[in-house]
């Protein structure tokens, strides 16, 4: 995917979490939050030579990316929370926002706002 085919893609699906999350679908706003992020962790890796992250999945694709030492504080933080696993009640710890967290990733790895399609 090009990087305007991804940005184009990760807007709209950025959208459509919105969408979710306005719905009551927190856990379907999530989902995607992971998928944009994994996305833009696979570009970004590819960017830096690493080649073995094609199909692999979204959070497999995020924990290499953590290792990565020139990653900044606000990034690595983004990225713990788009690794941590719900609690029983199906919610993740309050503050945290993996619509956010994805927003900080694709400022960093891209150098791009990453907007809703609709607010571009």
């Amino acid at each position: 995917m090009t990087r305007p085919d991804l940005l184009a893609w990760a807007r709209a699906e950025l959208a459509a979490a919105y969408a979710d999350r306005a719905r009551g679908n927190e856990g379907r706003a999530r989902v995607r939050a992971r998928r944009i992020a994994g996305a833009l962790a696979d570009a970004y890796l590819r960017r830096q030579g690493v080649t073995h992250t094609h199909g692999q999945n979204a959070l497999r694709i995020l924990q290499e990316l953590w290792k990565r030492p020139e990653l900044s504080g606000q990034t690595r933080l983004a990225l713990t929370h788009l690794l941590m696993k719900v609690d029983t009640n199906f919610r993740l710890p309050p503050g945290v926002d993996l619509l956010h967290d994805v927003q900080v990733l694709a400022r960093e790895l891209l150098g791009e706002t990453l907007r809703p399609e609709d607010e571009a």
